[in-house]
């Protein structure tokens, strides 16, 4: 049976210095734990977890509930997660939190299961009451005075929170989209979202009224589509509707990439022309955007970051036995295919 002296003696290294990449891998230099890690590999030594977690009082696992798994600007985001997770030494338990009753059940089964921490992703119950009622929950676990479990929270609905925050700043993310529109010359812009009063939708709305406002151009509520199901097909039939108003869109700005291909999809079957005829932006940055026909302009979020700065700031709560300050991240836009000035910017601005 191999042993950690036996690791410690191939590696070159102090059996205290083992354990230390074991347990606690981010204290000891990257040479030291490349060679450690190797030796591991090489001999097959197998670290037995529950033994590290009675000595320690840990179980070295991270609980992840993400909203809804199947939506792929998540992939790069556990990722993330799961890649510095490794690297503190932990595992990575992740559950789907679609609704409260979903979201409630796997907090619980996080619990039984003594996990280190959780990182929360945004949920979106069906109402801001069960939300704020779940935010309530997670503050108490998290500021209780015996045996508490550190909670972090990513981009959170509602916002306003006592809990350690990692977000993007949606309404901001709104912004950049619209004037990347009004900049091309675009003045009939439509708005495809969700019919939810989770923040993520209400900040990115406001900032399509405000954008249009700011430049004296009309806010039409025909140019507005509110669909019930985060979806392409929901989002192909909501932009169908949209595009087919007396006057329609020259530009449409999609609440996320998901929808921003379902407003692709139905200009094709419509046969209007992306970018010729209508212009196409998105948000979050998903890979499908950028490999669809036309790849599909975004105001991307760095996904596989913001899963490392989750961990990061969840360990350092842990490590220190205090809260941090809240992390907003920025996003970046990315102009691709699906964009472009339809007409001249005069001509437009007449329209």
């Amino acid at each position: 049976m191999v042993t950690l002296k036996d690791v410690a003696k191939l590696a070159g290294v102090a059996p205290i210095t083992v354990s230390r990449v074991i347990n606690e891998p981010h204290t000891v230099k990257e040479q030291t734990r490349s060679k450690v890690q190797q030796a591991i590999e090489q001999l097959g030594y197998s670290p037995n977890q529950l033994a590290r977690g009675l000595a320690t009082n840990q179980s070295n696992m991270i609980g992840v509930v993400v909203s809804n798994i199947a939506n792929p600007y998540y992939a790069d985001y556990i990722l993330g997660i799961e890649t510095k997770a490794k690297q503190f030494g932990k595992s990575v338990v992740i559950c789907n939190g679609l609704d409260y009753v979903g979201a409630k059940s796997n907090l619980e089964l996080l619990l039984m299961q003594r996990v280190d921490g959780i990182i929360f992703t945004s949920f979106e119950f069906d109402s801001i009451r069960m939300q704020e009622r779940f935010i309530g929950e997670l503050e108490q676990l998290h500021f209780r005075k015996n045996h508490t479990v550190p909670v972090v929270l990513f981009n959170p609905s509602p916002a306003h929170t006592s809990l350690p925050v990692i977000q993007t700043d949606n309404y901001l993310d709104g912004l950049i989209a619209m004037r990347h529109l009004l900049e091309l010359g675009h003045a009939r812009i439509g708005h495809l979202s969700l019919n939810r009063d989770a923040s993520v939708w209400m900040d990115r709305f406001r900032a399509y009224k405000d954008s249009l406002l700011a430049r004296g151009l009309p806010f039409r509520s025909e140019y507005i589509r509110l669909i019930e199901k985060e979806r392409v097909k929901e989002a192909e039939q909501g932009a169908y509707q949209l595009l087919q108003v007396e006057e329609r869109p020259t530009a449409i700005f999609a609440a996320n990439d998901i929808l921003a291909v379902g407003v692709l999809q139905a200009a094709h079957r419509l046969g209007i022309r992306v970018p010729d005829e209508l212009s196409i932006i998105g948000v979050d940055g998903i890979e499908l955007a950028q490999y669809s026909y036309p790849s599909l302009a975004s105001v991307v979020h760095p996904r596989y970051s913001l899963g490392e700065q989750s961990v990061e700031l969840l360990v350092q709560i842990m490590s220190a036995k205090k809260d941090l300050p809240s992390l907003i991240v920025k996003s970046q836009l990315h102009v691709r295919e699906s964009t472009s000035a339809l007409r001249g910017r005069g001509e437009e601005e007449k329209s």
